[in-house]
């Protein structure tokens, strides 16, 4: 027992119940129905957009990968360039042809880019001494980063240049002489597997 005078905090009942307190067992219920709707409703609206996105498509018979780029009607491949180089990647317009004897026509004087389509260290810089030695005007030297190629390939521009990318196929043992018109150079020579050079 206490020795100080009472006052008004003293006439607390001494087996309070919690009265004047908000969280009563109704309010707490409320509140997990509340909580319980709110994830109810993301759930439905989670299932409502995958239905949208997935399932509505597939009955329309369109994909999300149909669009302005894949209906394109492109069947050539992205072109690529030469390292240290601005010429993109040729893209063959007719089949291979043998080469024959060079013929008299052949221009020596057109531009020649080199490239090396191998793994090869230093394929490139000989196939290039080899053009030089030949009596072609080397414009480039890098690595072959378009298509790949199965055998070393002789590519020319125009039409016009083919007589003398044969003649420079066969000074360098190439079989295969291709038409690229997207080649940033009169004539291109890439040194595939098996060059001999």
């Amino acid at each position: 027992m206490s020795h100080y005078p009472r006052d008004e905090f003293d006439d607390v009942l001494e087996a309070p119940r919690r009265q004047g307190v908000h969280r009563t067992k109704g309010a707490v219920e409320t509140g997990r129905r509340g909580i319980g709707g709110v994830i109810i409703a993301a759930a439905i609206v989670v299932i409502l957009v995958a239905a949208a996105l997935f399932i509505v498509p597939k009955l329309l018979g369109t994909s999300a990968a149909t669009g302005p780029s894949a209906s394109s009607g492109s069947s050539t491949p992205a072109s690529a360039k030469p390292s240290g180089t601005p010429t993109p990647t040729p893209t063959p317009s007719s089949t291979p042809t043998p080469t024959q004897s060079a013929p008299a026509q052949a221009d020596k004087t057109l531009a020649v880019g080199v490239y090396n389509a191998t793994s090869t260290a230093g394929l490139g810089n000989r196939a290039a001494a080899a053009v030089r030695n030949a009596g072609w005007t080397v414009a480039a030297v890098g690595n072959w980063t378009g298509s790949p190629v199965s055998s070393s390939v002789v590519f020319y521009k125009d039409p016009s240049q083919k007589a003398s990318a044969q003649a420079l196929a066969a000074d360098l043992g190439i079989a295969t002489v291709l038409q690229a018109q997207q080649l940033g150079y009169p004539l291109a020579v890439v040194a595939g597997p098996g060059y001999a050079g």
